[in-house]
């Protein structure tokens, strides 16, 4: 039985560039983070033959170009920060900065095992509110207690 392997590339998210890697390969891409930049980018991964995307959860930053890759039918992963610092201790890489996280999101897409299906889009307007509750909660000290019996 042949073994598939699926290209995998990864992408450091900054307000205003986009650093892309894929896995096992030593050109890097960097483009805006703009729609024209999206263009550029569905190319460049689609002449690679890149059928899977990671990408680190960046404030907000990662959701325009994990809509486009997703609506251009690449199966995108969005990590948690935590996920990926953990996967860089995990290999002791300590060195940082884009170029260098582009290709260490891209080892961790390859990596990961699991992959979750993406959520329903028509949820994305909830998901700001939600996270929004989450933050609150997490900082909120607890006020309430329940009132004494007698």
């Amino acid at each position: 039985m042949a073994k598939r392997i699926t290209i995998c590339a990864g992408i450091d998210t900054g307000k205003r560039k986009l650093d892309v890697a894929v896995d096992g390969c030593s050109e890097p891409l960097q483009v805006e983070n703009t729609p024209e930049g999206y263009k550029v980018l569905v190319e460049w991964l689609q002449r690679r033959k890149v059928k899977r995307v990671g990408i680190e959860a960046s404030g907000g930053y990662e959701r325009a170009v994990v809509a486009e890759l997703r609506r251009k039918r690449f199966v995108v992963v969005v990590f948690q920060p935590v996920q990926v610092r953990a996967f860089a201790m995990f290999h002791l890489q300590r060195a940082k900065n884009d170029k260098i996280d582009a290709a260490l999101i891209a080892a961790c897409t390859a990596a990961a095992k699991k992959i979750h299906p993406a959520p329903d889009p028509r949820l994305g307007p909830f998901a700001e509110h939600l996270t929004m509750i989450e933050q609150i909660g997490e900082l909120a000290p607890v006020v309430w207690t329940a009132p004494r019996e007698n």
